[in-house]
């Protein structure tokens, strides 16, 4: 039997939505909410009026019909996506991306109430399928962060076949209210694990695990039936591989809260479950209601932005998040179930398998045409160290910052870098791995430690012989966690240890744990006489009750020749918070911290020599 047939315009427009959302969401972090200097509730507000005006579009396609609202939504959302492209951060691009969103939920809320069934959940596979592999393809630096003229060539080329497919959209059979109503939560899922490349190399996994799942869950969702006989398979299914993501922890090589290698398979099986469950849900028959069909769209999306909320706000508020990817895929399971109507098996195509083995290529041909990272030595006469919160890879501008901040640190020549605030999956922040980034343009070897969860920490890179690692947890304090990630080094025949952290204390260090853990895990390293060095942002002025703490434990302070060397916020800094403590079995020397505006921190670094 002939496969369905599959709306391009929901593929490629899904495409263009996504794109747009991973500007958007950085957004609200780095530009509406200054990377937490804004209250979360102003910028939630912030982020849910956006989605709160995409219902307007309901009662506006009874004054304008509904593929007509499509189709001027769709090249509203074509064209904001182009404006992305020339803007440079700021304002700019947060209204872009603004309007972009609105753009694209209208769209999609117009296209539901059009008339759309089957085709369309296929077709929204597809496109999350083809981000997924883009996006890996890209190594997370979207087009939309990149220069030159072949971005603007390949995203000429995607929103000219968008425009292209708009103009031909079909018209279908209605499907059921039901089917739109997953279509948020499913992409929220998506993002957060199942389409997640990143999060599989953090878990020491390859993407290409995650992007052939992406590719082949297409068929599923085309022939759900062919897969899985009865809707309640891919339901169960995608609640476990929920359960496998949510509470995914271990220690591995004595680092604590990593994400293990098997949660990889947890989010391939997610993906293709997924889709199974969006083409259960699209099976069912329609019904001639479009005012349903289009609050169903858009209740959906309403739905992707209070549980992307609750996932990451609940950092900010203490609160457990784990129930979140559960609660979505449970829901998205059932919504699969209800008075679901058996689709037409099929089979699954060729086409499906060919685009799979297309996109594992693509993703693999990588390292073939990326560049290495720029040759440069370490500084000779000393051990180099330098300390950098990158802020998630954004700078002050709301733009990705990672060539800039690793150029930064090239610059510095550092033997051992210490990075704080290391994003490496988070959605909100355009789901990507950062670190391994750095990795590859400082040609260093990454040491990582989770912090807030399994893929947002902090972590050392160095050029020395690595001989012992193990990090802990620190006790509870600010919204993101923190911990202190010690790492015993070789260097010149010398026993160091650099103990790497990112302090996050309660307000005005009212309680000293955090700086007496530290205190207590420095007098341990040096008990065998070997030297030891604490760095990062420690969130602390010196001359503070928690700086005298960390000095009563034999440490003193490497920066002193230079204070005050104020370093935040890095346009117009005038607060000291990052800091080299060593042991005083060691001399500093040649202190920079350069004027930068990659991060909203300056790094710092200095040289260090044996007394």
């Amino acid at each position: 039997m002939a496969a369905p047939r599959m709306r391009f315009d929901v593929l490629f427009g899904v495409l263009v939505l996504v794109d747009v959302l991973c500007v958007f969401l950085p957004s609200l972090i780095t530009l509406v909410g200054s990377a937490g200097e804004t209250p979360a509730e102003v910028m939630g507000a912030y982020a849910l009026s956006w989605f709160v005006a995409a219902f307007l579009a309901v009662p506006l396609a009874r004054l304008v019909p509904a593929r007509r609202l499509a189709l001027g939504a769709g090249i509203a959302l074509a064209a904001a996506r182009a404006a992305l492209q020339f803007t440079d951060g700021g304002d700019p691009q947060l209204y872009a991306a603004s309007l972009g969103l609105l753009a694209g939920l209208v769209w999609l809320v117009a296209t539901a109430m059009a008339g759309a069934s089957a085709p369309a959940m296929t077709g929204l596979v597809a496109g999350l399928a083809l981000a997924t592999t883009l996006h890996a393809a890209l190594e997370g630096i979207d087009l939309v962060w990149r220069t030159g003229p072949l971005p603007w060539l390949l995203l000429a080329v995607y929103l000219a076949l968008f425009v292209a497919a708009l103009l031909r959209a079909p018209q279908d059979e209605p499907g059921k209210p039901r089917m739109w109503l997953a279509a948020g939560p499913a992409v929220l899922l998506w993002g957060l694990y199942t389409g997640n490349a990143a999060h599989a190399q953090a878990s020491s996994a390859s993407a290409l695990w995650v992007v052939a799942g992406a590719v082949l869950s297409v068929a599923v969702a085309a022939h759900p039936r062919f897969w899985t006989r009865h809707p309640a398979v891919p339901g169960v299914l995608l609640v476990a591989s929920a359960l496998g993501f949510a509470f995914g922890r271990a220690t591995v090589d004595g680092v604590h809260g990593v994400s293990p290698g098997w949660t990889v398979a947890a989010q391939v099986l997610g993906q293709l479950a997924l889709a199974g469950c969006l083409g259960w849900a699209s099976a069912a028959p329609g019904e001639d209601r479009p005012t349903r069909r289009g609050l169903a769209m858009a209740g959906g999306w309403l739905l992707f932005v209070l549980l992307i909320f609750a996932y990451y706000s609940a950092y900010d508020l203490g609160v457990p998040n784990r129930w979140v990817p559960v609660a979505a895929a449970l829901g998205v399971g059932v919504l699969a179930f209800a008075r679901a109507v058996a689709p037409e098996t099929g089979r699954p195509g060729l086409a499906v398998a060919i685009a799979a083995v297309v996109a594992v290529a693509a993703v693999a041909a990588v390292p073939l045409w990326r560049a290495g990272a720029p040759r440069w030595t370490p500084a000779s006469g000393g051990l180099r160290l330098a300390a950098y919160n990158v802020r998630m890879g954004y700078g002050l501008d709301g733009t990705m910052a990672t060539e800039r901040q690793a150029a930064a640190l090239r610059a510095l020549r550092p033997h051992i870098v210490v990075l704080g605030e290391v994003d490496r999956a988070w959605m909100l922040n355009g789901g990507r791995d950062n670190l391994r980034l750095f990795a590859d343009r400082l040609g260093l070897r990454p040491v990582w430690a989770p912090a807030g969860d399994e893929v947002w920490g902090d972590a050392l890179l160095t050029d020395l012989p690595v001989t012992g690692v193990r990090n802990v947890p620190l006790v509870k304090g600010g919204p993101t966690g923190a911990q202190a990630l010690r790492v015993d080094l070789r260097w010149q025949g010398r026993d160091i240890t650099v103990i790497a952290t990112h302090t996050q204390p309660p307000t005005d260090w009212t309680s000293l744990g955090q700086a007496e853990q530290l205190a207590g895990i420095a007098r341990d390293a040096a008990k065998d006489g070997r030297q030891v060095v604490l760095a990062g942002d420690l969130n602390l002025e010196p001359g503070q009750r928690p700086w005298q703490v960390l000095l009563d434990a034999g440490l003193v302070d490497a920066l002193a020749a230079a204070r005050p060397l104020r370093t935040f916020p890095a346009d117009r800094p005038d607060q000291q918070l990052d800091h080299v403590l060593v042991t005083p079995g060691l001399m500093s020397g040649d202190v920079a911290s350069p004027a930068v505006t990659a991060s909203d921190h300056r790094p710092v670094a200095v040289t260090l020599v044996p007394r």
